[in-house]
């Protein structure tokens, strides 16, 4: 039974107060505060747990939105910003240059996919985070095209129960209605493909069906869209948002093929998938053939 006398309970319960006084809270419906859902207030994180304003621990399962793959408050991760805080916290990147900056885009070309006879990717763009890295690669393909004069390659095509951020473009190419019905009207018009997700498969072989199923449709699409297209853009191996839907590796390879038989460019959504969380560095090294590169790769989070 709660005990109302509890000082480190009113503690919580007086700081709850206090945020739904100020805040609004992203993916959430706010009239389940405060009583069907309360809020829970952290005081602070350890590893993988979060210990409450009152008291109380939580394993953090979903490492805060995918966010935290080495745990809260790991020393070594705060003294290296404590570090760099004392040194430079912050300075544009438009005419101007810094260690961090460069050392940490050498650091990623030289860990990201490669494919044999492709040459690798080659540069680095910082963004803000996620979605604003999808904006940037949307962007970006449209420009490539654009440059070469390939004016009627203004299309996008995307996945069934893809996600790939809230911002209007990223909303544009997901699937999820939850976040997109309300803001259709603004969105630019993506195609969709058949998402290769194995839900329900008996074995690997019935996965892989799938897989080349979906991809016969992506094919398809393509050859009713000739010159439209630009870019795919997809969440390689698992769609996170969309319900932790997995796909056989072997659409990978398919889509690959396919982006190159038809002059469009592949995007690799790793932003939730990137850095060990399928068990190879990145989703993309487990296409057959020992992996797919894919001609942007967007990264954040982790």
């Amino acid at each position: 039974m709660k005990d109302v006398h509890d000082p480190m309970i009113a503690a919580a319960d007086d700081w709850r107060a206090r945020d739904l006084a100020v805040l609004w809270h992203p993916c959430t419906q706010m009239r389940e505060h405060p009583q069907a859902l309360p809020l829970f207030p952290v005081a602070r994180g350890e590893g993988a747990w979060l210990v409450g304003m009152d008291g109380r621990r939580v394993l953090d399962g979903i490492s805060s939105w995918w966010t935290n793959l080495h745990g809260h408050a790991e020393p070594r991760i705060a003294d290296a910003i404590a570090r760099q805080a004392h040194t430079l916290e912050q300075v544009i990147l438009a005419g101007f240059s810094h260690a961090p900056a460069v050392e940490l885009a050498e650091r990623l070309l030289a860990l990201a996919p490669r494919e044999a006879g492709r040459a690798p990717l080659a540069r680095v763009f910082y963004a803000d985070n996620g979605s604003s890295g999808v904006e940037v690669a949307l962007k970006m393909a449209f420009h490539w095209f654009h440059n070469r004069g390939e004016h009627r390659r203004t299309r996008f095509i995307a996945l069934t129960g893809s996600y790939h951020g809230e911002t209007l473009g990223a909303l544009a190419v997901g699937d999820i209605p939850l976040y997109r019905r309300v803001y259709a009207p603004l969105l630019l018009e993506a195609l969709f493909a058949p998402s290769p997700d194995a839900f329900g498969a008996r074995d690997a072989a019935a996965a892989e069906a799938r897989a080349h199923a979906a991809a016969d449709a992506l094919a398809a699409l393509l050859e009713a869209h000739p010159g439209e297209v630009c870019a795919l853009i997809l969440e390689p191996l698992l769609q996170c948002a969309g319900g932790m839907r997995m796909h056989h590796p072997a659409y990978l390879r398919r889509v690959r093929d396919l982006c190159d038989t038809h002059g469009v460019l592949l995007i690799a959504d790793e932003i939730a998938v990137g850095f060990g969380r399928t068990g190879t560095l990145f989703a993309c090294e487990q296409a057959p053939g020992g992996g797919i590169q894919p001609d942007l790769l967007c990264l954040s989070r982790a």
